[in-house]
């Protein structure tokens, strides 16, 4: 990827029935990424599940994120990793959306 600078208020929003999420940074050639989402909804939506491995870090609001099933409290300041194949959702449980940035990244050997 060359180098690029992107402010996300100019990033297409992408909509889905529990979040909305921006793709900041991709580089399909690597597997890198790195964007933004917010959780409004109270349940957990879909499960999600990739190949690739994946962090979140938590930048406002509180919530879940549940990994193959469990359910973990998160806030402002936490950070989470999400192995390959691992089925993760996540859910706004405070007052205010819980506002993440995630990136993915491929598995080399």
């Amino acid at each position: 990827m060359e180098k690029k600078v992107v402010s996300e208020k100019d990033v297409e929003m992408s909509v889905f029935a529990d979040r909305w999420s921006k793709e900041l940074l991709a580089d399909r050639k690597t597997g890198f990424s790195l964007g933004v989402a917010e959780y409004g909804a109270r349940e957990f939506g879909t499960p999600q599940v990739h190949e690739d491995q994946e962090a979140l870090y938590v930048v406002s609001g509180f919530g879940q994120i549940r990994l193959d099933g469990e359910a973990f409290d998160v806030r402002a300041g936490t950070a989470v990793y999400v192995p390959p194949g691992c089925k993760h959702a996540a859910r706004a449980t405070g007052p205010e959306p819980l506002k993440v940035v995630y990136a993915h990244a491929a598995i080399t050997s």
